[in-house]
């Protein structure tokens, strides 16, 4: 791993590193993999508690919201594609209390899995509170915690 020290003396992350960061979230996070959606979770906050540990004082805030994001989207894409039809994506998303005809807006979309994780319907269903029910850790949070548990004014 590598860290890009900027002009003014801080700390960043390079794009290979998060190129390397992203491709090892793929190994781990493989739709077609066996396991239970929390088992995936599980073993995805370690490769996060690890990373995050060892970028805590870059002052890249921006970089770890944009992995935060792109994380979610793959584990709502793992999670639909567990749900594997549209009537069962359809039954979550009124679960999670949507309403009927705004989850078969969602579901009807016609598009793949990627694209029907980026929909309103799916960040209605599975918003911030879904993921902290589910216990996966969000990168920028923890990025703020140990800044400023390290006395990094950054962090703020």
């Amino acid at each position: 791993m590598a860290i890009a020290y900027f002009q003014d003396g801080s700390l960043g992350l390079p794009k290979k590193t998060i190129s390397r960061f992203k491709q090892k979230v793929r190994e781990r996070t493989r739709r077609n993999k066996p396991g239970t959606l929390e088992s995936k979770i599980e073993f995805l906050n370690q490769l996060l508690i690890g990373w995050i540990s060892y970028f805590r004082l870059s002052r890249s805030r921006s970089e770890f919201v944009n992995l935060d994001g792109w994380i979610r989207r793959k584990i709502r894409t793992i999670k639909l594609k567990q749900l594997k039809r549209r009537y069962t994506i359809w039954k979550f998303y009124r679960n999670r209390g949507l309403t009927e005809n705004n989850a078969w807006l969602g579901v009807l979309g016609g598009k793949g899995l990627w694209c029907l994780s980026r929909t309103p319907q799916s960040h209605m269903a599975m918003n911030m509170a879904w993921f902290k029910e589910m216990g996966l850790i969000n990168l920028a949070e923890r990025w703020q915690e140990l800044g400023l548990a390290a006395g990094n004014r950054l962090g703020a």
